[in-house]
């Protein structure tokens, strides 16, 4: 087997702007957390997606990280993690104001396969519903069908593999030469690790950046947070709620800004000109 190709990983800096004290810019304080685990290879993703399936030429990016150690692995949104640091350290020197991340596309979602043992745990941190979410499920069972068709990716030779899953047809791209069943997201268990994944319609698209075996292992960080406990299913009908009939989503949610308060109608409705259109339709 050859050896793993070192990549240096690029991460793009958040790009920000200064605004007036805005309770719709949500942040949660990353400081408190345990490690659950050592990463011995970390991988960066490019995600590409639509937020709003109608418009195609509206597109949204986020940098995804990947961090697999002996028994678990982390995934979060690089954009962000910084972001929440950057906030955290900014409102300490007591500025009135603070600036607003201006990657929208950064997910909120910070996945834990294995985590606890034979299942995944998925917090929704700092989300658009003013609240950090957390639940457990069991690691899906995916049933992938290998393709004899391959492609170069990142100078690895990939092998092609579909799926179904959660109501989205999906096509990976994986590394034999890379022995590590794992990828972005929820997805994995092929005998190579994914660099490349997306759904048939080309609405959600992880590409691999770079990966990197690291010299020194570098921790997989569980977050303490106040979490609200729910599930996945509970939680898809919260947002499905939010974006199409928010009348009925306060009548029977109680949201709270970061900062204490109940959010207004006014601020909901800027949440709401975000189109809802989730990687997982089931």
């Amino acid at each position: 087997m050859r050896k793993y190709i070192l990549l240096l990983l690029i991460f793009i800096p958040i790009s920000i702007y200064a605004q007036h004290f805005n309770y719709l810019s949500n942040y949660s304080d990353l400081s408190k957390y345990k490690t659950i685990d050592s990463a011995y290879m970390k991988c960066a993703y490019k995600l590409t997606y639509l937020k709003d399936s109608l418009k195609p030429q509206d597109q949204s990016f986020d940098l995804q990280i990947l961090l697999i150690g002996k028994n678990i692995s982390g995934y979060y949104s690089q954009y962000a993690v910084d972001y929440n640091h950057f906030v955290v350290d900014y409102l300490k020197k007591k500025y009135d104001a603070y600036p607003k991340i201006k990657q929208t596309g950064a997910w909120s979602y910070h996945l834990y396969k294995n985590y606890p043992q034979g299942k995944e745990t998925v917090a929704d941190v700092a989300s658009m519903l003013r609240s950090s979410f957390i639940y457990e499920e069991d690691m899906p069972s995916l049933d992938w069908q290998i393709v004899n068709e391959k492609q170069t990716i990142l100078s690895y030779t990939c092998q092609k593999a579909t799926v179904s899953f959660r109501g989205r047809n999906f096509i990976a791209w994986f590394a034999t030469d890379i022995p590590i069943p794992n990828g972005p997201w929820k997805f994995g268990g092929l005998p190579g690790l994914i660099l490349k994944l997306s759904d048939s319609k080309n609405q959600f698209v992880y590409e691999c950046q770079g990966l990197e075996r690291l010299k020194q292992k570098e921790p997989i960080q569980f977050y303490l947070i106040d979490y609200t406990k729910t599930t996945r299913k509970d939680l898809a009908k919260a947002y499905l709620l939010f974006h199409t009939n928010l009348a009925a989503f306060f009548g029977s949610n109680k949201v709270t800004s970061t900062f204490g308060r109940p959010m207004t109608m006014d601020e909901a409705a800027e949440l709401l000109k975000i189109p809802y259109n989730p990687i997982e339709l089931e």
